[in-house]
């Protein structure tokens, strides 16, 4: 089976997070800085340009859904995205649920699609649950994020954006 579309998360997968966000998290900074333009993760442009002219991008994101989109809007990625998918945990949404609605609205089979993310409770188990190839970003907050269930075990790992496609897509 060959990869017909790539989910990518957003924090600390494709924007540094840990290291410009979570310090300012729940302040007033935070939402002055997300409104500004952030840098992307060395290495995330590169591959987002070169991997949407093969493949489908979508991006499948967790947390407070405005908070989500004005990030997306200042690291200036939309335009190599088909779609976008923000989850909110407070309302009891998944990204299991988001990548099973993806798996039938495109009509994909088991392995054609790669979920590349850097938490393994939510970006690889929830993949694997209907069928996903999965690449763990350790990366951030989550890189040491231990597996608790045999679907948090990905199907490959990288530490940087350098790295993925060889690894992941090779």
């Amino acid at each position: 089976m060959a990869i017909k579309a790539i989910v990518f998360d957003l924090d600390d997968t494709l924007l540094d997070t840990t290291g410009l966000l979570i310090p300012i998290a729940r302040t007033p900074a935070f939402y002055e800085r997300i409104r500004q333009p952030l840098p992307l993760l060395d290495g995330a442009k590169d591959n987002l340009e070169a991997l949407s002219k093969k493949y489908d991008l979508y991006l499948l994101t967790q947390g407070h859904v405005e908070s989500q989109q004005a990030k997306v809007k200042s690291c200036g990625i939309a335009h190599y995205f088909k779609d976008f998918f923000f989850t909110d945990p407070s309302n009891n949404e998944s990204k299991y649920d988001y990548f099973l609605k993806l798996k039938k609205n495109l009509n994909l089979n088991d392995g054609e699609f790669l979920s590349v993310g850097n938490r393994r409770s939510t970006d690889i188990r929830g993949a694997k649950q209907v069928g996903g190839l999965t690449c763990l970003f350790r990366y951030g907050e989550h890189q040491n994020e231990l597996p608790e269930v045999s679907e948090d075990n990905p199907d490959f790992e990288v530490t940087s954006h350098s790295e993925l496609i060889k690894k992941c897509l090779l």
